[in-house]
């Protein structure tokens, strides 16, 4: 059984509870304006190339692959997209089982959008949990019914991303209606899933939609928190080193907006926080 992973980042401390090591899976359905994860919204392969890190030493003879993307001494190329088995991936993630049993952590399964390569996911979390290891599953929620109904048995917790409530705001930001997004969360929820919401706050483009967030959620259950994650721009190199249209908007998110969401959230009787504040 294999997956195609754009990346693995061990010791994580924002993608769940404890310290945690985040495998990001690649391709995903949505294409989300403001998307700081732009390696990992195809299915297929990429190598970048970060031109400021390079030191001209011709190794690479000017092509871009994954083969000569290991050869690289500066890491100017780097590939994003390796086929991995279930086991071999196991055994990089048990390296750090002593923190995760000491922390309360584990590893969180996110994307791309891991639930859009099933199999791979559902092979993996069920090996993890056998060995001992908490899984979180980090979903855009939109995936199918019957996709959610295979992890949920190896799925300790759900970080589930709330974007907009109008169909037609979550359409001009993400490229995809809502519907579907909101039923599987109210499935999870029905099912006592644990579920932390991640509301990316962009200003001009879904700031408006907290009112309704949070009028939506209040009446669900399993909802243990609601973290408000700021707006930027910090990915915009990787967008030009893949020779991808950068597609972030060009606003400022500041503080005081993401605050003032929170503000809005919590009168709805829902533990929201500031996601800056965890930095």
């Amino acid at each position: 059984m294999t997956g195609i992973i754009s990346g693995i980042k061990r010791m994580e401390i924002h993608d769940g509870d404890g310290i945690r090591t985040t495998v990001f899976f690649k391709g995903c359905p949505l294409r989300c304006l403001w998307c700081h994860n732009p390696e990992s919204l195809s299915f297929e392969g990429q190598t970048a190339y970060f031109k400021e890190k390079c030191m001209q030493c011709g190794l690479c003879k000017g092509e871009r692959n994954q083969t000569v993307a290991r050869q690289c001494p500066t890491e100017a190329l780097v590939h994003y997209g390796k086929e991995m088995e279930v086991e071999e991936l196991v055994e990089i993630l048990l390296q750090d089982k002593g923190y995760y049993d000491n922390s309360g952590g584990g590893v969180t399964l996110s994307g791309g959008e891991c639930l859009a390569q099933i199999d791979f996911a559902e092979e993996l979390a069920k090996s993890l949990r056998e060995k001992g290891v908490s899984v979180y599953i980090d979903t855009c929620g939109f995936v199918s019914r019957e996709n959610l109904k295979r992890i949920l048995p190896y799925a300790d917790a759900f970080l589930y991303d709330i974007k907009a409530i109008d169909p037609q705001v979550h359409k001009k930001c993400t490229g995809q209606e809502n519907g579907l997004i909101l039923e599987n969360l109210r499935y999870l929820s029905e099912q006592g899933s644990k579920i932390e919401i991640r509301y990316p706050l962009v200003k001009g483009y879904n700031d408006g939609e907290c009112e309704k967030i949070g009028a939506f959620l209040q009446s669900l259950a399993g909802i243990t928190k609601v973290k408000v994650l700021q707006y930027h721009r910090f990915s915009g190199s990787r967008y030009e080193a893949l020779g991808m249209f950068c597609t972030l908007p060009e606003v400022e998110t500041t503080y005081a907006d993401v605050a003032r969401a929170v503000e809005i959230l919590r009168a709805y009787g829902l533990n929201a926080i500031n996601g800056m504040d965890e930095n």
